[in-house]
């Protein structure tokens, strides 16, 4: 009786685990990419995307270019004075950000690529080295120090941190390697490239880690977190916690992806490759 139970127990779970195979497989081969053209970038990280679904990015010269629906160069920017625009946060395009990480500045372009407003983090009396910085939907700016481990929210409007949440206990000082920063659906996402996805409130207080390692850029699409690893990209669902993959085309190394709900571009070191898809 128990033999009997135990195989019919053993059936059942080999039943289940073949339908879930079975599923992310036609998940999988349900998505055709059909590849478009290719861009010259700077950087594979310091991308985005707006919430209308033009992308953003560097070409070699450091002069950010909006693309259109089609992935074609619509607007560009040219910065004044060279430095080294380490992010660029575009959700709202109507105010966009750019991080200069060696210059510690802080600047903002209206929908037309225009600067508005520039900062320097002196001038909010803040100290410290910043690594990674993102706009809020509030217009203030979170910001990781790594000279002192915190994560601050910094309102520019008084120009002084409302929210600083020491990392300390969180990050592992020998190891981390802070890469990137966001707030998306009243949630803060900080990756570290060999920690994972730590998670906050959009008050500063902690939540948990995601634990996906070894990548250097997040991006955002409806509920779904995704990053590409391993010649895959990586589809997760941030509140049933389920994943999804898609296969990369062969024969490149990706490191970074933005998904829009027409174009999928995928980036190599030096170039961003445009495909039209259907998921």
């Amino acid at each position: 009786m128990k033999t009997s139970l135990y195989l019919g127990m053993l059936c059942l779970l080999m039943a289940l685990l073949a339908i879930h195979a079975s599923a992310q497989q036609q998940d999988t081969a349900q998505v055709t990419l059909v590849f478009s053209h290719r861009l010259p970038i700077s950087s594979p990280t310091t991308i985005s995307l707006d919430r209308n679904g033009n992308a953003y990015l560097l070409d070699p010269k450091q002069n950010l270019f909006k693309l259109d629906q089609y992935g074609q160069p619509a607007l560009s920017y040219s910065p004044p004075s060279r430095g080294r625009i380490t992010t660029v946060e575009a959700w709202n395009p109507m105010k966009l950000l750019l991080f200069y990480e060696d210059r510690q500045e802080l600047v903002l372009l209206d929908r037309f690529l225009s600067s508005i407003a520039v900062s320097r983090l002196s001038d909010f009396n803040y100290t410290g080295n910043i690594r990674a910085a993102t706009l809020t939907p509030d217009e203030s700016f979170w910001l990781f120090n790594e000279s002192d481990f915190t994560l601050s929210k910094m309102d520019s409007r008084y120009q002084k941190p409302v929210v600083e949440t020491p990392l300390d206990l969180i990050l592992d000082k020998a190891r981390f390697d802070v890469r990137f920063v966001r707030e998306y659906q009243n949630m803060v996402y900080l990756l570290d490239y060999n920690g994972g996805v730590y998670v906050f409130d959009n008050l500063g207080n902690y939540k948990k880690k995601l634990p996906f390692t070894g990548i250097s850029y997040i991006g955002f699409s409806g509920n779904e977190l995704y990053f590409v690893k391993d010649n895959q990209l990586h589809f997760f669902d941030l509140y049933q916690l389920q994943e999804r993959i898609v296969e990369l085309p062969s024969g490149k190394v990706y490191v970074s992806a933005l998904a829009s709900s027409d174009l999928l571009y995928l980036f190599t070191k030096d170039e961003a490759e445009v495909y039209r898809w259907s998921r």
